[in-house]
């Protein structure tokens, strides 16, 4: 039972930090290697120091103090994690070493002691040496199973289900009753039991404390995907959809719930090269605001709608004003999979799906993606994705190399920096080093558009009522007619997609 429970406890310890992690330093490939890391390093360690400790204490109590103490300290987990992440952040050690660093102060020292539990439990179990081989290999088998087991739960239920506050109460409180369980009543142990429940009481009224939601917070949980909140700031009289720290959708609090501000105003710039739309493809719910604009504004549009992930689907339903009918239809499923599978052929494709901290799945950014999407797409259908970015400098590689990738597959790809609401008051002036959505749109058919001819299209669609947004000439204008430099940024393809590691 020991191992068992001590190696699930391990694994969910390992699938519930990644979480916090997320929130502070994204899911990269830099994120996973360090957890996966350091809770190898930290049972390595756990073994040795395991295997000297039973052979000079052969006794259950140590065992049981190490359950002990590594459940309180994952019940302590949640009073220190993210004052710790943002304390490492204050001193950008970068995207390798901060999340190393993180993983290792806040999860190095419990993943120690319970990697301490395997060879305690073997040299426990050992009656004689000629049984050892037997009695480690079961034990170990034991602990594996509990590793999966504490896996599967914890990805599959606990994480959508719970918080990753309460997710840490539990997963130390099954260390904290285990030593209850398996060792005989005494006085001894009925003492120890009173101050486990005095310890954990204390900890989750605590934490009930600081769990109660902040002013203006409506809804707060995780899904399998991110951890979201929805908030309205009532001074700017706007409820925003955010996944950990980045807001992903935003809209005004009163009718017809719109805002001027919104980055999905830029999506209908797809109407400068193509002015009829008819069949939408949208990869990426949010909140469902650049969906539900378009089915509004024009009688014509039928809009397909592609969220991977269901919360957000229910969220956008009951706190965004997110409608369902005949010309909105919301899928809940990959949007790669989904055109894959698609028989509809679409004037206009828009992908604006990100995974936690604004990066996009690196499947949705290939050359061998964008083939896909090639085949959906009406004879002068348009492509029109939205990247989180720099114009220029390191955070401007991710969309350097997706514009590069469009451009092997589209005859011709335009750039549109979206700019601030500070930006707009100054007239358009922008900082090309300050992170925005930047957003490409992909043609096939045509000579390639000059700034007069895009402009000039975009006012005659103003002009005639086509274009609804409110800052759609001004949006049109902010057209980057240089060349985009893609020598020093790779073409990304299914094989080689190293999005996830691009600072943006």
């Amino acid at each position: 039972m020991v191992v068992f429970v001590s190696g699930a406890v391990l694994m969910g310890l390992e699938m519930t930090g990644s979480r916090i992690l997320a929130i502070h330093f994204g899911s990269s490939i830099y994120v996973w290697g360090a957890i996966i890391g350091v809770f190898l390093a930290a049972l390595s360690i756990g073994y040795y120091s395991g295997g000297m400790l039973a052979d000079r204490r052969p006794s259950f109590y140590p065992l049981n103090a190490l359950l002990l103490i590594a459940g309180g300290w994952l019940m302590l987990i949640p009073f220190y994690a993210n004052p710790v992440c943002r304390l490492l952040l204050r001193f950008n050690p970068g995207e390798r070493l901060g999340p190393l660093l993180a993983t290792l102060i806040l999860f190095g020292g419990p993943s120690v002691l319970l990697g301490m539990v395997s060879p305690y439990a073997v040299r426990l179990a050992a009656q004689t040496v000629e049984r050892i081989g037997n009695v480690s290999g079961s034990l170990y088998a034991l602990s594996t199973f509990g590793s999966i087991a504490g896996t599967l739960l914890t990805a599959f239920w606990l994480v959508p289900a719970l918080g990753v506050r309460a997710l840490l109460e539990i997963l130390g409180l099954c260390l904290l009753v285990l030593p209850l369980i398996v060792v005989p009543w005494s006085r001894k142990k009925a003492r120890v039991a009173a101050a486990v429940v005095l310890f954990a009481s204390m900890l989750m009224v605590l934490s009930y404390i600081r769990a109660v939601p902040a002013q203006g917070v409506v809804y707060e949980g995780d899904s399998a995907y991110h951890y979201i909140r929805v908030v309205d700031d009532k001074q700017r009289n706007t409820r925003f959809l955010q996944f950990n720290n980045y807001i992903e959708s935003a809209i005004d609090l009163n009718s017809p719930y719109d805002t001027r501000a919104s980055y999905t105003n830029s999506f209908h710039l797809a109407r400068i090269f193509k002015p009829a739309l008819k069949n939408i493809l949208i990869i990426g719910g949010g909140g469902g605001i650049g969906a539900r604009k378009f089915v509004n504004d024009d009688p014509n549009v039928v809009v397909d709608l592609v969220e991977i992930d269901q919360r957000v689907v229910d969220l956008g339903l009951k706190y965004f004003h997110l409608e369902p009918s005949d010309r909105l239809h919301i899928h809940v499923e990959d949007g790669r999979r989904f055109v894959r599978r698609s028989q509809t052929k679409y004037d206009l494709v828009v992908l604006d799906a990100f995974t936690i901290g604004g990066q996009i799945p690196f499947h949705l950014t290939t050359r061998e993606f964008f083939n896909e999407i090639n085949q959906t797409l009406s004879p002068d259908g348009v492509v029109l994705a939205n990247i989180n970015g720099t114009m220029r400098g390191r955070r401007s590689r991710s969309m350097r190399a997706e514009y590069k990738t469009l451009a092997t597959v589209f005859r011709n790809v335009y750039l549109f920096p979206y700019l601030h609401e500070t930006e707009r008051r100054q007239s358009g002036v922008f900082d090309q080093d300050r992170p925005r959505s930047l957003i490409l749109i992909a043609v096939n058919g045509g000579e390639r558009c000059t700034k007069e001819s895009i402009l000039a299209t975009a006012t005659q669609l103003e002009q005639s009522g086509v274009a609804h947004t409110p800052t759609f000439l001004e949006d049109a204008k902010q057209f980057f007619e240089a060349r985009v430099p893609t020598d020093d940024v790779p073409l990304l393809t299914d094989d080689y997609a190293p999005v996830d590691t691009m600072v943006f």
